[in-house]
């Protein structure tokens, strides 16, 4: 009786071989070589993308930070073209705070007090019976 394993792992091996052979010889091993090598490359572009952004963002906030801080300290007596800037920047502030205020004001007086209108919720049963009933009105 034949060795069934050997006879399978023998034609896996025959195989094997036979696709080495057929792919080196027609070129496809360097076909894969070279897109492997574009998805190493576009791989790592994309991670090198993201952590550059990822560095533009923390920049901003940086640069940002600097900013308040040098108008926290300088707000009171501003430089050269810092006037003009340092003036708007105010008037932002004081019609943000204007609007918080405003809305505050608005949902203080939502809020309150007794509702303007009353809601009945009536039995589902009681509605049926009236539609049906309206339904079977003749005029």
């Amino acid at each position: 009786m034949a060795d069934y394993k050997e006879l399978f792992g023998g034609a896996v091996n025959s195989l094997v071989g036979k696709l080495k052979e057929t792919a080196q010889s027609t070129g496809v091993a360097d076909v894969y070589a070279q897109g492997a090598e574009r998805a190493k490359a576009y791989a790592r572009i994309t991670k090198l993308t993201l952590e550059q952004n990822s560095d533009n963002a923390e920049l901003g906030r940086v640069y940002a930070e600097i900013g308040r801080l040098y108008f926290e300290q300088n707000r009171r007596a501003p430089e050269g073209f810092f006037a003009p800037l340092f003036a708007q920047a105010e008037r932002l502030t004081e019609g943000i705070r204007a609007r918080e205020a405003e809305i505050n004001a608005l949902k203080n007086t939502a809020g309150s007090g007794e509702p303007d209108i009353e809601v009945e919720i009536s039995d589902f049963e009681e509605i049926v019976n009236a539609t049906e009933a309206d339904g079977t009105k003749t005029d």
